[in-house]
Protein backbone atom coordinates (compact mmCIF):
# COMPACT_ATOMS: atom_id res chain seq x y z
CA UNK A 1 0.00 0.00 0.00
CA UNK A 2 3.19 1.87 0.95
CA UNK A 3 4.55 1.77 -2.37
CA UNK A 4 1.56 1.79 -4.46
CA UNK A 5 0.72 5.02 -2.41
CA UNK A 6 4.69 6.82 -3.01
CA UNK A 7 4.28 5.07 -6.88
CA UNK A 8 1.47 7.17 -7.64
CA UNK A 9 2.55 10.35 -5.73
CA UNK A 10 5.75 10.57 -8.15
CA UNK A 11 3.95 9.45 -10.90
CA UNK A 12 1.55 12.90 -10.42
CA UNK A 13 4.66 14.71 -9.72
CA UNK A 14 5.76 13.95 -13.04
CA UNK A 15 3.00 14.27 -15.10
CA UNK A 16 2.80 17.70 -13.31
CA UNK A 17 6.80 18.35 -13.89
CA UNK A 18 6.20 17.79 -17.89
CA UNK A 19 3.22 20.38 -17.83
CA UNK A 20 4.86 23.15 -16.13
CA UNK A 21 7.97 22.41 -17.82
CA UNK A 22 6.07 22.75 -21.02
CA UNK A 23 4.54 25.80 -19.63
CA UNK A 24 8.37 26.98 -18.39
CA UNK A 25 6.95 27.31 -14.62
CA UNK A 26 7.65 25.86 -11.67
CA UNK A 27 6.63 23.10 -9.33
CA UNK A 28 5.51 24.07 -6.10
CA UNK A 29 5.00 21.73 -2.84
CA UNK A 30 3.26 23.10 -0.01
CA UNK A 31 1.03 22.73 2.77
CA UNK A 32 -2.62 23.52 3.43
CA UNK A 33 -4.07 24.53 6.68
CA UNK A 34 -4.77 20.89 7.51
CA UNK A 35 -1.18 19.84 6.83
CA UNK A 36 -1.81 18.02 3.51
CA UNK A 37 1.10 18.31 0.90
CA UNK A 38 0.05 19.68 -2.44
CA UNK A 39 1.79 20.09 -5.60
CA UNK A 40 0.79 22.15 -7.79
CA UNK A 41 2.01 25.15 -10.31
CA UNK A 42 1.54 27.82 -8.15
CA UNK A 43 1.22 28.94 -4.43
CA UNK A 44 -2.26 30.34 -3.46
CA UNK A 45 -1.80 33.59 -1.42
CA UNK A 46 -3.60 32.05 1.71
CA UNK A 47 -1.09 29.09 2.12
CA UNK A 48 2.15 31.22 1.08
CA UNK A 49 2.77 31.83 4.74
CA UNK A 50 3.45 28.58 5.86
CA UNK A 51 6.27 27.76 3.52
CA UNK A 52 7.46 25.94 0.54
CA UNK A 53 9.22 24.36 -1.36
CA UNK A 54 10.19 24.56 -5.26
CA UNK A 55 11.09 21.19 -6.82
CA UNK A 56 12.07 20.23 -10.19
CA UNK A 57 10.64 17.33 -12.57
CA UNK A 58 12.62 14.59 -10.58
CA UNK A 59 10.55 15.83 -7.40
CA UNK A 60 13.88 17.15 -5.89
CA UNK A 61 13.87 20.58 -3.79
CA UNK A 62 15.99 23.63 -5.46
CA UNK A 63 14.86 26.05 -3.25
CA UNK A 64 13.10 26.38 0.26
CA UNK A 65 10.98 28.98 0.87
CA UNK A 66 10.70 28.96 5.20
CA UNK A 67 7.07 30.00 6.71
CA UNK A 68 6.24 33.42 8.04
CA UNK A 69 7.39 34.34 11.47
CA UNK A 70 4.92 35.19 13.98
CA UNK A 71 5.78 38.39 16.12
CA UNK A 72 6.24 36.00 19.05
CA UNK A 73 9.07 33.99 17.13
CA UNK A 74 10.52 37.23 15.22
CA UNK A 75 11.21 39.29 18.59
CA UNK A 76 13.06 36.03 20.30
CA UNK A 77 14.89 35.70 17.14
CA UNK A 78 16.09 39.67 17.60
CA UNK A 79 16.69 38.79 21.12
CA UNK A 80 18.96 35.26 20.23
CA UNK A 81 20.96 37.69 17.55
CA UNK A 82 21.15 40.46 20.60
CA UNK A 83 22.63 38.36 22.59
CA UNK A 84 25.22 36.93 20.39
CA UNK A 85 26.51 40.39 19.46
CA UNK A 86 26.94 40.94 22.84
CA UNK A 87 28.80 37.48 23.83
CA UNK A 88 30.83 38.31 20.75
CA UNK A 89 31.49 42.01 21.66
CA UNK A 90 32.49 40.62 25.48
CA UNK A 91 34.88 37.65 23.91
CA UNK A 92 36.87 40.36 21.54
CA UNK A 93 37.02 42.84 24.41
CA UNK A 94 38.38 39.88 26.83
CA UNK A 95 40.66 38.80 23.88
CA UNK A 96 41.68 42.44 23.60
CA UNK A 97 42.46 43.14 27.45
CA UNK A 98 44.20 39.85 27.47
CA UNK A 99 46.79 40.88 24.53
CA UNK A 100 47.10 44.39 27.06
CA UNK A 101 47.50 42.69 29.82
CA UNK A 102 50.35 40.07 28.69
CA UNK A 103 52.10 43.00 27.18
CA UNK A 104 52.22 45.31 29.96
CA UNK A 105 53.07 42.59 33.04
CA UNK A 106 55.58 38.99 32.76
CA UNK A 107 54.36 38.06 36.71
CA UNK A 108 51.72 39.38 39.31
CA UNK A 109 53.91 40.92 41.04
CA UNK A 110 55.12 43.14 38.22
CA UNK A 111 51.18 43.99 39.12
CA UNK A 112 51.48 44.16 42.86
CA UNK A 113 54.44 46.56 41.81
CA UNK A 114 52.53 48.86 40.36
CA UNK A 115 49.20 48.81 42.13
CA UNK A 116 51.38 49.74 45.68
CA UNK A 117 53.23 52.76 43.59
CA UNK A 118 49.84 53.66 42.29
CA UNK A 119 48.64 53.84 45.95
CA UNK A 120 51.56 55.93 47.22
CA UNK A 121 50.95 58.73 44.88
CA UNK A 122 47.13 58.63 45.83
CA UNK A 123 48.38 58.66 49.65
CA UNK A 124 50.44 61.54 49.23
CA UNK A 125 47.67 63.87 47.11
CA UNK A 126 45.64 62.81 49.86
CA UNK A 127 47.85 63.94 52.77
CA UNK A 128 48.08 67.57 51.00
CA UNK A 129 44.10 67.78 50.58
CA UNK A 130 43.70 66.57 53.78
CA UNK A 131 46.04 69.25 55.20
CA UNK A 132 44.42 72.21 52.83
CA UNK A 133 40.34 71.33 54.04
CA UNK A 134 41.99 71.77 57.68
CA UNK A 135 43.32 75.20 57.04
CA UNK A 136 39.98 75.17 54.57
CA UNK A 137 37.93 74.83 58.17
CA UNK A 138 39.60 76.86 60.41
CA UNK A 139 39.50 79.57 57.62
CA UNK A 140 35.35 79.53 57.81
CA UNK A 141 35.06 78.90 61.57
CA UNK A 142 37.10 82.62 61.84
CA UNK A 143 35.06 84.13 59.27
CA UNK A 144 32.24 82.79 60.65
CA UNK A 145 33.26 84.12 64.01
CA UNK A 146 33.50 87.40 62.78
CA UNK A 147 30.01 87.58 60.99
CA UNK A 148 28.59 86.17 64.34
CA UNK A 149 30.18 89.15 66.55
CA UNK A 150 28.65 91.41 64.39
CA UNK A 151 25.43 90.14 64.91
CA UNK A 152 25.85 90.22 68.49
CA UNK A 153 26.82 93.32 68.37
CA UNK A 154 23.30 94.58 66.66
CA UNK A 155 25.34 95.08 63.47
CA UNK A 156 25.05 93.58 59.73
CA UNK A 157 27.96 91.30 58.86
CA UNK A 158 30.07 93.08 56.00
CA UNK A 159 29.16 92.20 52.74
CA UNK A 160 32.92 91.14 52.18
CA UNK A 161 32.72 89.21 55.49
CA UNK A 162 29.83 87.29 53.47
CA UNK A 163 31.48 86.96 50.35
CA UNK A 164 35.06 85.49 52.20
CA UNK A 165 32.39 82.69 53.87
CA UNK A 166 31.20 81.98 50.53
CA UNK A 167 34.15 81.19 48.40
CA UNK A 168 36.13 79.69 51.82
CA UNK A 169 33.02 77.41 51.87
CA UNK A 170 33.26 76.52 48.07
CA UNK A 171 37.01 75.47 48.66
CA UNK A 172 36.18 73.42 51.01
CA UNK A 173 33.47 71.46 49.48
CA UNK A 174 36.09 71.27 46.16
CA UNK A 175 38.39 69.93 48.50
CA UNK A 176 36.04 67.32 49.75
CA UNK A 177 34.85 66.11 46.27
CA UNK A 178 38.81 65.89 45.39
CA UNK A 179 39.41 63.50 48.60
CA UNK A 180 36.16 61.46 47.60
CA UNK A 181 37.91 60.97 44.37
CA UNK A 182 40.86 60.12 45.00
CA UNK A 183 39.41 57.54 47.72
CA UNK A 184 37.55 56.54 44.98
CA UNK A 185 40.36 55.70 42.63
CA UNK A 186 42.20 54.15 45.45
CA UNK A 187 39.65 51.39 46.15
CA UNK A 188 39.43 50.97 42.04
CA UNK A 189 42.94 50.69 41.97
CA UNK A 190 42.92 47.98 44.43
CA UNK A 191 39.93 46.22 42.66
CA UNK A 192 41.43 46.53 39.09
CA UNK A 193 44.68 44.75 40.70
CA UNK A 194 43.46 42.42 42.01
CA UNK A 195 41.16 41.39 38.93
CA UNK A 196 44.43 41.75 36.69
CA UNK A 197 46.47 39.31 38.64
CA UNK A 198 43.85 36.82 39.16
CA UNK A 199 43.73 37.25 35.34
CA UNK A 200 47.32 37.43 34.74
CA UNK A 201 47.70 33.88 36.91
CA UNK A 202 44.74 32.21 34.70
CA UNK A 203 46.38 33.13 31.22
CA UNK A 204 50.00 32.49 32.60
CA UNK A 205 48.31 28.85 34.33
CA UNK A 206 49.91 30.11 37.45
CA UNK A 207 48.52 28.28 40.69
Amino acid sequence: MIKRFITVSLLLTSLLALQVNAQGANIYRYRDDQGNQIIGSFVPAEFVKNGYEIINERGQVIRVISRTLTEEERAAQAGDAEQQRLAEEAARRQEEEDTLLLRLYRAPEEIVRRRDSTLSELNDQLTVLNALLEDAEENIAGIQERIDSNEVAGREAPANQLAQLETATEERDRLNRQITRIEGEKEETLATAERNINRLRELLNLE
